[in-house]
């Protein structure tokens, strides 16, 4: 792959952090293998990557695993700063 479905961008390959959600939980996978746009960032990812990336969110543990803490804040109209 060399040009993005989006936006017809240039494509590279790199590695990439991403979100994902499984259930109440956010992970995070690390150093995932993907096609990156340089123009609007679009990521692609071969069939096998995102099986492996399925795998990974919905383990209850993986070698190597850390945890950190996110605040989860509501949006309103007083929070200004």
């Amino acid at each position: 792959m060399t040009e993005c479905k989006l936006c017809g961008g240039r494509v590279t390959f790199k590695k990439v952090d991403v979100q994902r959600s499984w259930g109440d939980r956010l992970v995070i996978i690390t150093g995932v293998p993907a096609y990156v746009c340089g123009q609007c960032g679009e990521q692609y990812f071969d069939a096998d990557v995102a099986l492996e990336m399925d795998r990974i969110k919905k383990a209850a543990r993986v070698p190597g695993e850390k945890m950190i803490q996110v605040p989860v804040r509501p949006y309103t109209a007083e929070a200004r700063g």
